[in-house]
């Protein structure tokens, strides 16, 4: 048999059961944001980010150079690539005819065109890996918090239910 202190025993069975629900609860709203998305949550496709996010980063270059003045031919042909609005712009063969226009690979121009081909690239990838993060982050934040809850609440309350059927230290 336990012994206690007098007025030491805030341990009751109803007390067990609360508080293993609320833990229960805590660690519903837990899961939410640490369970992985389902294929049925993730509603956009990657290639639709990443096609947004270049066309983003190409519009803004255009944007800086058209700003400054545009110097070069490099600058100017990039600038006409995208406005023509070509899918096939950015395929290796047109960029490669591309080049050629423009002298070859070991011209200035080429070079520079390549270099503004190159951190347009960069700069759509970096831009994509915020975007994902993002939209990983919104999925999980619009998921409902009532299942999660509920669920957590059931799995804590049973814990406590059973802490208190399996006690050894029954009072005579």
């Amino acid at each position: 048999m336990t012994v206690s202190a007098v007025g030491q025993n805030d341990n009751s069975r109803l007390n067990t059961v609360a508080k293993a629900t609320a833990i229960g609860a805590a660690g519903g709203v837990a899961l939410k944001y640490l369970l992985p998305i389902t294929k049925q949550e993730d509603t956009i496709s990657r290639r639709t980010m990443i096609n947004y996010c270049r066309k983003v980063t190409n519009k803004a270059k255009v944007a800086e150079f058209t700003k400054n003045g545009i110097k070069t031919t490099a600058q100017d042909c990039f600038v006409k690539m995208i406005e023509s609005k070509d899918k096939d712009a950015f395929n290796y063969d047109v960029l490669a005819k591309k080049v050629q226009a423009l002298g070859g690979e070991n011209s200035a121009a080429g070079k520079e065109f390549r270099s503004i081909i190159r951190t347009v690239n960069e700069d759509s990838k970096v831009m994509t890996r915020y975007m994902a993060k993002s939209y990983h982050i919104m999925l999980k934040k619009i998921r409902p918090v009532v299942p999660f809850i509920v669920a957590g609440a059931g799995a804590g309350f049973l814990a406590g239910f059973a802490h208190n059927v399996l006690k050894t230290d029954f009072y005579a």
